[in-house]
């Protein structure tokens, strides 16, 4: 978190399961209010924890409203766990931005302050840029009734997941 919040430009984050506690999400969208870009790749449909999927997406609206933007990949079930800061920092290993991870497992994770490796992840980050569908405020508040109505019962997953 320390490392988003000493960004100046860019942040782009991927992750499976993008459950940011409530710390995080502040963080994020003060972030993105002082002028961060900040692009987040999370799983589309194609999931293997549609319940956490359902978490998440309840919590975005805060975010999307700051400016930060969402992105869900559509080709299939996306499981990278990349940070890119300035394209100049990259976070790399195990842990994604759920508690669980944070909290509970055992994670590892190298951080590089190297222009060339952030500059070869950005390529990859791009093409899945490109395969992903934006999820717009807009377009987050249309999402489906069911989903609204039941996403307030999953909440145990932010602190489970």
């Amino acid at each position: 978190q320390l490392l988003m919040e000493g960004a100046d430009h860019h942040i782009r984050i991927a992750t499976p399961y993008f459950l940011p506690d409530a710390a995080l999400r502040r963080a994020l969208v003060q972030i993105a209010r002082r002028g961060v870009a900040v692009d987040v790749i999370v799983p589309g449909p194609h999931t293997d924890q549609r319940w956490v999927r359902l978490a998440s997406r309840r919590m975005w609206g805060q975010l999307l409203e700051a400016g930060v933007r969402i992105h869900e990949y559509r080709p299939g079930m996306t499981h990278m766990k990349v940070l890119i800061v300035d394209e100049l920092w990259s976070v790399l290993g195990t842990t994604n931005i759920d508690n669980r991870s944070f909290e509970h497992n055992d994670e590892i994770n190298v951080a590089l302050r190297d222009p060339e490796v952030a500059t070869r992840l950005l390529r990859d980050y791009e093409q899945d840029l490109r395969d992903s569908n934006e999820i717009t405020h807009d377009r987050w508040k249309r999402r489906p009734l069911w989903e609204k109505i039941v996403g307030p019962f999953v909440w145990i997953l932010e602190r489970q997941q």
